[in-house]
């Protein structure tokens, strides 16, 4: 998938994330005030999701050391599944945060 095809998937309104430009023609995408995408890079379809706190129930997907899924060669189908688990896992963790206040 191009960038600009991640870029599409990653502004889908069901996600609620918020793309920013880190350098020029290089964004991430925040949630809720977390990078859950980065590296994105115009021209290259290289990105990064967010697969710590989903590793920790799931072994579907290789994190890499510092936490994070290569989706290079993921397609449009297994970033949006990817997205959900890693988007609905952050918002447990955060609810169990807040109940612990």
């Amino acid at each position: 998938m191009s960038f600009e095809q991640k870029v599409s998937i990653f502004e889908d309104a069901q996600y609620s994330m918020t793309r920013y430009t880190i350098k020029p023609g290089k964004t991430n995408f925040k949630y809720k005030g977390k990078v859950i995408v980065r590296e994105m890079r115009e021209g290259s379809s290289v990105a990064y999701v967010w697969g710590k706190d989903i590793q920790l129930f799931t072994n579907n997907y290789r994190v890499d050391p510092r936490g994070w899924i290569y989706v290079h060669e993921f397609s449009e189908e297994e970033i949006r599944e990817l997205l959900q688990q890693v988007l609905t896992r952050r918002d447990q963790l955060q609810d169990q945060r807040r109940s612990r206040k």
